[in-house]
């Protein structure tokens, strides 16, 4: 694994970025459907247009940028094979987003699956631990 930067420029840095700017988009594309869903016309419902007369979807829009920006710098550095299970973190992040920010619940079953997403992270991790040590 090519890991030549550091600080701002690390891989695991930006890694870490992406995951919190996919979060916060997707806390933000929510508040804006929440708050525009009265306007959809029962014709074009489907396509979601009418999210664009939220602030909080043209809040979003840059933050979807950005996350592809910082998750193009991540697979210079880092394997696909470790980078993107280690990026689905987010699953566990959005729910617990939700739960905190929007006051949405999650049933017992969902918390299981955020436990096992963890989990899941966990044992990924490790070896990567292993791997950064011998570099």
């Amino acid at each position: 694994m090519q890991n030549k930067t550091s600080g701002f420029a690390s891989p695991w840095f930006q890694l870490a970025l992406s995951v919190a700017f996919v979060t916060a988009y997707e806390l933000l594309l929510k508040l804006g459907a929440r708050e525009t869903a009265h306007i959809a016309g029962v014709r074009w419902a489907w396509t979601g247009l009418s999210g664009l007369a939220s602030i909080y979807v043209w809040l979003a829009i840059p933050l979807v940028i950005l996350s592809l920006i910082t998750w193009l710098h991540v697979l210079r550095y880092i394997p696909l094979s470790i980078a993107f299970p280690v990026s689905q973190v987010v699953h566990a992040f959005v729910p617990l987003g939700s739960w905190l920010i929007l006051g949405e619940s999650i049933s017992k079953l969902r918390w299981g699956g955020i436990a096992l997403v963890l989990l899941g992270l966990a044992i990924v991790a490790k070896p990567i631990g292993r791997m950064e040590e011998r570099l």
